[in-house]
């Protein structure tokens, strides 16, 4: 009986332990093959980099991150792609008009220590935006040169 316990219990850690092998191509497993190239991948938590301490932006309209008429702040993304990438967008979308804040053509700039590429995307509401409680939803398309794109959403309301 204990002999069958004992191979039963070696069973269980070497299935353990085949299961947990990590791939050694972290871009492979976090990318999706569409055909013509892999869609860019972004997913860190985006912030107001600009507060002290750090303000998550909601991803709700219902929860919008509460912001003074006119104010500015500015949002890290990170990202990578298998593709080179082209451009990233920012577009506002204010009482269901969408609108293109900016595009900011790629520039390398490779994080070392988070291993990804790093874009530094300011925003200020516009002076239009007073009345207190709109909502506008801010869009950051990051595309690449097989024109395959992630697009963020946060939004922000206007105080």
């Amino acid at each position: 009986m204990r002999v069958i316990l004992k191979i039963s219990l070696l069973i269980v850690l070497l299935a353990g332990m085949v299961a947990c092998k990590k791939s050694k191509d972290f871009t492979e497993d976090e990318s999706t093959p569409t055909g013509i190239g892999y869609t860019p991948v972004s997913a860190n938590t985006l912030q107001d980099v600009t507060a002290n301490p750090l303000i998550n932006l909601s991803v709700s309209s219902a929860t919008a991150t509460v912001y003074p008429a006119k104010s500015s702040f500015a949002t890290e993304l990170t990202f990578f792609s298998q593709s080179p990438i082209k451009e990233t967008t920012i577009s506002q979308t204010v009482a269901g008009t969408k609108s293109l804040v900016k595009t900011y053509a790629y520039a390398a700039a490779y994080s070392k220590s988070k291993s990804l590429d790093t874009l530094l995307v300011p925003y200020t509401i516009p002076d239009s935006v007073t009345v207190s409680g709109t909502v506008i939803r801010l869009d950051y398309q990051i595309t690449n040169v097989n024109t395959l794109n992630i697009i963020r959403t946060v939004y922000v309301k206007v105080k």
